[in-house]
């Protein structure tokens, strides 16, 4: 029999985003051991860990109650799009792509493009200052940011509000996990991404 047309979606985004992964990994892990950001250290530290695990929290929080508490009252699609409760599918979906892909492409691959450019354009040291790694921290969580609109626009709607909340909500849960690969690896922002997508799946299963 034929597959349905959604399962058949699913699958070859799954199949593309593995691509995309393993390609940009690839080439994150070499840009990322030229300017000093890959560690090769896969052991979990206890205060890096507790550090993720805040982040983790307050990010996924943010998700939930800047939505509930201010953007749901200036836009009737916000509001209405926590109608239906997340299925397990979804939830699984995107925690795994968020925490596995999108940092794979975001901060491995990006944020340290941008820094290793930077870096040759402006330092004269061999590693990057602290300035180039903000800078390439802000630019890869405006792309992180940037790169949400095109699933919200069609979710919930185009308007001024869901685009401002686009920039500020993942903006700024973007700068936190470049914070985290750029102190302490990518490790923790993978855990960090992930559980934020947990921690606001569950306010909204139990709460909402």
């Amino acid at each position: 029999p034929d597959m349905p047309l959604d399962i058949l979606i699913a699958v070859i985004t799954a199949v593309q985003s593995m691509g995309y992964g393993i390609i940009l990994g690839a080439l994150g892990i070499i840009i990322a051991k030229r300017i000093g950001l890959w560690r090769d250290d896969v052991r979990i530290e206890s205060k890096p860990a507790v550090l993720t695990a805040i982040v983790a929290v307050l990010a996924g929080a943010a998700m939930i109650l800047f939505d509930i508490l201010f953007f749901a009252k200036y836009s009737e699609a916000i509001s209405n799009s926590y109608a239906n409760k997340p299925s397990v599918v979804y939830i699984l979906a995107t925690v795994t792509y968020g925490a596995v892909i999108e940092e794979i492409m975001l901060r491995l691959f990006w944020m340290s493009l941008v820094a290793f450019i930077l870096h040759k354009m402006l330092d004269k040291g061999e590693s990057p200052s602290a300035a180039v790694l903000v800078a390439a921290n802000v630019i890869s969580a405006t792309l992180f940011a940037a790169g949400h609109l095109p699933a919200t626009f069609m979710m919930i709607g185009n308007s001024p509000i869901i685009i401002a909340r686009c920039f500020l909500l993942n903006g700024g849960i973007g700068l936190a996990l470049g914070y985290l690969y750029r102190k302490h690896g990518l490790r923790y922002a993978m855990m960090a991404h992930g559980g934020a997508h947990i921690v606001s799946k569950l306010i909204w299963v139990i709460f909402i």
